[in-house]
C-alpha cells in the first residue's frame, strides 16, 4: 500500500503544504530527505528521522 507524509506534520510552523508520497516507507524517507533541502535542512538527525517515521501513514 502506498505511503504518504505531510510536511506540516513534521514542522507545523513552516506552513508547508507539501505531501511526500511513495510506495514504501523507505521511498518516502528518501523523498522527504530531498524535500528537507527546500527548508535548508542539510543534516538529517536521528531525531528528525524518528519524527518523520512516526508521521508516515497509508495513502
Amino acid at each position: 500500500m502506498a505511503k504518504m507524509l505531510e510536511c506540516t506534520k513534521i514542522d507545523p510552523s513552516s506552513g508547508c503544504k507539501h505531501v511526500v508520497r511513495g510506495e514504501t516507507v523507505e521511498e518516502v524517507l528518501q523523498k522527504a530527505a530531498e524535500h528537507a533541502k527546500e527548508h535548508s535542512i542539510r543534516q538529517v538527525t536521528p531525531e528528525l528521522i524518528e519524527r518523520v517515521k512516526a508521521n508516515i501513514r497509508d495513502a
